[in-house]
């Protein structure tokens, strides 16, 4: 590349870069949500169902993985054996009458 070449790009360099430190980007998004507000509205209600739909995919996908490892824990047994152990306990001591017959 030549001088004249590389000058003409530093100098559109330049006028790019003040093009942008002029720009106040609270202004712009201002004018970006205001330009088209159906195209707006629609892409946030997009987004909004979106965001829902992931939100309800990965809760769903959670509690099947913890539904499915509690069942795979024997959680019942050992409860009904202590049930059992004061059951039996109870009708040792006589707590509990036996019916004769």
């Amino acid at each position: 590349m030549d001088q004249k070449s590389t000058d003409s790009l530093t100098d559109q360099l330049k006028k790019i870069n003040q093009k942008l430190e002029s720009i106040d980007f609270s202004k712009s998004r201002f004018y970006i949500y205001n330009a088209n507000p159906l195209k707006f509205a629609l892409y946030n209600f997009l987004a909004g169902i979106f965001h829902s739909l992931g939100t309800l995919f990965g809760t769903v996908v959670v509690a099947a993985l913890v539904v499915y490892f509690v069942s795979q824990i024997d959680l019942l047994s050992p409860i009904t054996a202590w049930f059992q152990q004061i059951f039996n306990q109870a009708i040792n001591e006589q707590i509990i009458p036996q019916i004769s017959q």
